[in-house]
């Protein structure tokens, strides 16, 4: 009978040793460790692409998360601290490419600081930016390196997608075609192609190919609708503070040029939400044309025009060529006036 109860008790232990490895085998854990003075202090995990969301709060000196592990992703952290320090937070990306435990370490009023162990996808971002300090510069050069050696990592892509506009396209090309398949289709992997494949669409001298869009009408609107026209392609959204503050500019040469010269402004908002797009057009009194852009691969921002920031602009010739990108402010005006005189 002893004999049995020891053979069982046995038989327990082992499997409830695979049964709590099974159900942790496929969670990512993240760890924070912070000064002991962020003690009761929130932080706070989003995904906007996985969906995933959690908070926590520091207890002696330390942080915790854990959540399943789906698909390679950043996870983006923020602080309590932080936004009540600065009246806002600059969010954190960690790099999770599998299962496992991985440590944050740094300062919750700069969270943007922190040091990140456990995870191999985001050594590969710790070696970028190392290399960069260390050979004073030549991201392009650094960028293609670290790419080439870390063809299999999930990082590689975040890095081409992130950080890649710091080499030519068609490096950026070559680059991106020495990713494994794998990497290639994850998200970033996904998301960088078509970066590239914009970035090699838009550069000056490039010519455009038609598109359309709705407008706030719900009307579709071509591109090719503005030909023969010097057209002021601007990118924006209804959060983004400077978009809304270039307005004030882009107002004024409307109004200059309209009708006096061959010119015409083409704004493309990348809100995802239509309402906030249609809430800012009413309040902005806006009278040029509007397009809404659509989401995911085929956004005309990111496959067409490689748009990583907002604002972004083109100017494209009346023959179709990008012939000037980015001219905001004095800058655009000063352009415009050489163009069609003052």
């Amino acid at each position: 009978m002893k004999i049995r109860s020891i053979v069982a008790v046995f038989a327990f232990s082992v499997l409830s040793f695979f049964t709590v490895k099974a159900q942790t085998s496929d969670k990512v854990v993240l760890v924070g460790k912070v000064d002991p003075k962020y003690n009761s202090t929130k932080v706070y995990l989003y995904n906007n692409i996985t969906g995933d969301s959690d908070t926590t709060v520091v207890e002696n000196g330390g942080w915790r998360i854990e959540l399943p592990f789906t698909v390679p992703t950043r996870h983006m952290l923020a602080s309590e601290a932080e936004s009540k320090k600065h009246g806002g937070y600059a969010p954190f990306g960690v790099l999770v490419d599998g299962p496992g435990t991985v440590t944050v370490e740094g300062d919750l009023e700069s969270f943007y600081t922190s040091k990140v162990s456990g995870s191999k996808s985001h050594d590969v971002l710790n070696q970028y930016f190392a290399l960069v300090q260390e050979q004073g510069g030549n991201e392009a050069a650094v960028m293609a390196e670290v790419v080439a050696k870390n063809a299999n990592s999930f990082g590689a892509a975040f890095l081409l997608d992130r950080y890649g506009k710091v080499m030519i396209p068609e490096d950026a090309l070559k680059a991106y075609e020495g990713l494994s398949s794998d990497v290639k289709k994850s998200f970033y992997g996904k998301s960088a192609g078509n970066q590239i494949k914009g970035a090699l669409l838009s550069k000056e001298g490039a010519v455009v190919k038609d598109f359309t869009l709705l407008n706030e009408k719900g009307m579709e609107v071509s591109f090719s609708s503005l030909k023969g026209n010097y057209v002021l392609l601007d990118f924006w959204a209804s959060w983004c503070g400077p978009c809304i503050e270039e307005f004030k500019t882009l107002k004024e040469v409307y109004a200059k040029y309209k009708g006096k010269a061959p010119f015409e402004i083409l704004s493309i908002s990348t809100d995802k939400s239509e309402a906030a797009w249609k809430g800012a057009l009413k309040s902005q009194q806006l009278p040029w044309v509007q397009m809404h852009d659509v989401t995911g691969d085929d956004a005309i921002a990111t496959s067409r025009f490689a748009v990583t920031a907002l604002p972004t602009t083109f100017l494209i010739g009346p023959d179709g060529t990008i012939v000037a990108k980015n001219l905001r402010g004095k800058e655009l005006e000063a352009y415009l006036a050489k163009l069609f005189g003052s």
